[in-house]
């Protein structure tokens, strides 16, 4: 388990901050500092052996015509010291998870609807398995629709699919149903409605009665019939008929 060691030193500055953080035996040294009304920014940079490591930046334009400005400057700038100091410790544990560890806890974060929390894990999981296309299909679902950032969204999705097909020539259609899953999300943050339609449809190739799928056309209101109107749409022979109208519609 990652050790921890603080050691705050304050300069001769009205506001700035410096720590000493060790984790597992490296130290790093914290440091945050006000440049100034000329800029009106809060530096944090994170020093490993004399080099910047991590740099995080602030704006406190908003908080300069405040009668109290000194204060809520000053308690800014601790704050961002600190938060940075708390990120530093959670990135150095968090790497120490398996693959499995990463993906289970994104599910369980999309489950309670915590989607910047779940991108934020991604990163941190990304960073030591930056090719694991189950990793980004989910990142880049979650850059679209959490960010905002439909086109780098879409395309890591579809580079996802690629790398799955790469990497696994054989069963990949297993997994085919959440990565068109993630691929029509980003899509639809997109408003690219009949991409969508189609990456949705794609998914359910393998898996007709994939139900995030389902009820995702369902919200466009573009979910087909079954084949068989009068037997339930889980019924085995509408499951059947629906996977051998999809391989056909490939030929």
């Amino acid at each position: 388990m990652a050790s921890k060691s603080e050691i705050r030193l304050t300069s001769k500055l009205s506001h700035e901050f410096t720590s000493n953080v060790t984790l597992d035996d490296i130290t790093y040294l914290v440091q945050t500092e006000d440049m100034g009304l000329k800029t009106c920014k809060i530096i944090t940079n994170i020093y490993l052996k004399g080099e910047i490591v991590f740099s995080r930046k602030s704006d406190y334009a908003h908080l300069t015509k405040l009668k109290n400005f000194q204060d809520k400057l000053a308690s800014l700038t601790e704050k961002q010291h600190k938060a940075t100091i708390n990120q530093l410790i959670e990135e150095k544990t968090i790497k120490q998870k398996l693959k499995p560890e990463y993906f289970e806890e994104v599910q369980q974060l999309l489950r309670r609807g915590n989607g910047k929390t779940a991108l934020n894990t991604l990163r941190h999981a990304l960073a030591k398995f930056p090719a694991d296309p189950f990793l980004l299909s989910y990142y880049g679902c979650l850059i679209a629709v959490v960010e905002n950032n439909t086109k780098e969204g879409i395309k890591i999705c579809q580079d996802a699919i690629n790398m799955l097909n790469a990497s696994m020539p054989f069963g990949s259609e297993f997994f085919y149903p959440a990565f068109y899953l993630n691929l029509g999300r980003a899509y639809l943050k997109d408003k690219k409605k009949k991409d969508a339609v189609q990456a949705f449809h794609d998914g359910l190739k393998n898996d007709p009665e994939n139900k995030d799928i389902l009820w995702e056309l369902k919200k466009m209101g573009t979910r087909k019939p079954s084949p068989i109107s009068f037997l339930d749409r889980s019924n085995p022979i509408n499951k059947y008929i629906g996977k051998l109208l999809y391989k056909s519609s490939e030929k």
